[in-house]
């Protein structure tokens, strides 16, 4: 019997990736939506009764008032995965990147509550933890990340600048040093202290590229870029989702790394680029900022907690 879907807010960019995804997926059938009436807090009573699961894509406020509604529906309540900001350092939901560990993964099994990670904090996310997991790093060894996106990350409003004529071909932002990942990652890994998050926007609608350098001398021992390589393989070895790629794997023929080279997947790739005799070492990780950054990541959450092949309309 196919589960029942509600998409609140369906018509942004997010809400329409999950959409598409969705439609496609043989196990779920999509509730219609009164566009007219989807402000009504009775109205989404109602849509929340009906469906077995609900996708959130909304702002923080919309999303959390939304969440209340659910709440008060208690055992008739259905699974909510929300992909704003407002739910990511609750520890009373699943935090939907369950590569990050089995604890992770087991979480979302039959969860209720689920948030789906932020683009950029995927990204960092997935190199920092297995640092810390082996204990390469400490939780209190301060981080630089560094990280472009394609501007479909901004939504609708950067998406219309960017199809005018006269734009930036890219631009920094978030330079108050706050962005609103940054407490997830810091949740998430238990560091003492924010890394220092340098995000970006660049002249393509989507893709992305996470990075973190790190000098040899910052590490807890010892170190070899092999020795990176290997630990990194070891984490993700049963990923259905994410690869570690081979010393220049993912660069193109010209050595360069491309941020676009996963658009419309679920994919996530890590790239490993160490010079031991200048003992630093850069690792990379590239994503769609709309796919496992977004709805995709969304999808699979759904996929793990209702008990499916987690790849399935993925």
């Amino acid at each position: 019997m196919k589960k029942n879907i509600f998409i609140d807010g369906e018509v942004g960019t997010t809400g329409l990736q999950v959409h598409e995804k969705l439609s496609k997926h043989p196990n779920v059938s999509i509730l219609p939506v009164d566009h007219s009436k989807r402000k009504d807090p009775l109205y989404k009573k109602e849509m929340l009764e009906a469906s077995d699961v609900t996708f959130l894509c909304l702002p923080d406020d919309s999303a959390i008032e939304t969440a209340k509604i659910a709440d008060e529906l208690d055992d008739k309540s259905p699974i909510i995965i929300d992909a704003s900001t407002a739910h990511r350092t609750n520890p009373n939901w699943s935090y939907g990147l369950p590569e990050l560990g089995l604890n992770y993964r087991n979480k979302i099994v039959d969860s209720k509550r689920i948030a789906v990670p932020g683009c950029y904090a995927t990204g960092a996310n997935v190199i920092i933890k297995p640092l810390l997991d082996n204990k390469l790093i400490l939780p209190n060894q301060p981080l630089v990340i560094n990280a472009v996106s394609g501007y479909s990350g901004g939504g609708k409003e950067l998406i219309r600048y960017f199809n005018e004529k006269e734009h930036v071909p890219h631009f920094n932002y978030g330079l108050t040093l706050d962005h609103k990942h940054l407490p997830e990652i810091k949740f998430h890994n238990g560091l003492e202290y924010n890394p220092i998050f340098s995000p970006s926007v660049g002249d393509f609608m989507q893709g992305m590229i996470v990075s973190i350098p790190i000098h040899f001398n910052w590490f807890s021992s010892p170190i070899e870029t092999k020795k990176i390589q290997s630990v990194m393989e070891d984490f993700y070895s049963n990923s259905q989702f994410i690869k570690v790629l081979k010393k220049n794997e993912g660069l193109n023929s010209k050595g360069h790394l491309r941020p676009d080279n996963l658009v419309n997947t679920n994919l996530l790739d890590i790239n490993i680029f160490g010079n031991d005799a200048n003992k630093q070492i850069i690792i990379c990780s590239r994503l769609d900022n709309l796919g496992k950054g977004a709805s995709g990541a969304a999808v699979q959450c759904m996929n793990i907690a209702l008990g499916y092949d987690e790849k399935i309309g993925l």
